[in-house]
């Protein structure tokens, strides 16, 4: 595998396992505020809520185009060290 290949591939890597540990991370901010934040300003409450779930949506979203950057970076790598043209 080339060296700029291989680090791309090692950047997805590390920004996928970033994502994932941003993810939990707002994952665990949403049960902890519904479990101990009174509902006193219920309009506040909403509104973070629908904030760490759009936090949360946009990082699985990204997960998900690394996780096809990768694949199409291994593929594009098998098909030429068999000898393809790509």
């Amino acid at each position: 595998m080339d060296p700029a290949t291989t680090e791309r591939l090692s950047q997805i890597n590390q920004r996928i396992l970033n994502v994932e540990n941003e993810r939990r991370e707002r994952q665990q901010k949403l049960h902890a505020f519904l479990e101990h934040v009174p509902a006193v300003f219920p309009e506040l409450v909403e509104q973070r809520i629908q904030q760490l779930l759009n936090q949360i949506q946009t990082l699985e979203e990204e997960g998900r185009t690394l996780s096809r950057d990768k694949e199409d970076l291994i593929v594009r790598m098998a098909f030429r060290i068999r000898g393809g043209n790509n």
